[in-house]
């Protein structure tokens, strides 16, 4: 009975210790978990292509939208800057963080100065005849 009471007297104070950090730990890595599974980051970025400029959207650092051309038009032709390819891949971000579905007409990108090469946007190749 000495020895037990000795043990605790020793090691009691050292063991609730351990005990409280292992709880304090468990409670952190659960709560992060449950933050992950409940966020998702998404991230825009511009990249250089041999056509011009385009975008990427990432979530959670994984490519879910890889544009390297410019949607919508006939051919394939880049951005012809960076900033007209952050100004659509922002409109499709906006959308995509609004739950809504992440497209861009040729009409938005107008408004937002996006230049086109000519004859590429005379959409009545989409017509089926």
């Amino acid at each position: 009975m000495t020895n037990t009471r000795s043990f605790f007297r020793k090691w009691g104070l050292s063991l609730a210790l351990l005990v409280a950090i292992g709880v304090c730990v468990w409670i952190g890595v659960y709560r992060r978990m449950r933050w992950k599974k409940d966020h998702v980051l998404v991230e825009l970025k511009a990249i250089e292509t041999p056509m011009g400029w385009g975008y990427d959207i990432l979530t959670n650092g994984r490519p879910y939208i890889h544009q390297n051309i410019i949607p919508d038009i006939r051919g394939q032709h880049g951005f012809q800057s960076k900033e007209e390819a952050l100004a659509v891949g922002q409109k499709v971000y906006e959308r995509l963080v609004a739950n809504q579905i992440p497209v861009i007409s040729i009409e938005e990108m107008r408004q937002l100065h996006v230049h086109f090469p000519e004859d590429s946007t005379d959409t009545n190749h989409l017509i089926k005849k």
